[in-house]
């Protein structure tokens, strides 16, 4: 059960987070020297419990965007995408 965080060549800026038990993906996206947070699937349950209504800034259909998102809640974010049981 645990996490697996990449990041492409190219855009280093972005980091995917996923589970094995989870369908989906979250990326913590760094940009301007502020943090977004885009998720999918079953992620988008978890981001919901931690940072609330989503920003609706999403520029795909498939993901949520949480827009300025704190260091305290990126934290817990990565907790609870590692703890939660689906």
């Amino acid at each position: 059960m645990s996490l697996k965080i990449t990041t492409q060549r190219v855009d280093t800026w972005k980091k995917r987070i996923q589970r094995d038990e989870l369908k989906g993906s979250t990326y913590f996206c760094q940009q301007g020297g502020k943090v977004w947070v885009s998720a999918s699937a079953d992620h988008q349950a978890i981001c919901f419990k931690v940072l609330g209504k989503d920003s609706g800034t999403s520029s795909l259909e498939s993901y949520l965007r949480w827009d300025d998102v704190s260091s305290v809640d990126l934290v817990e974010l990565l907790f609870q995408i590692e703890f939660t049981k689906q």
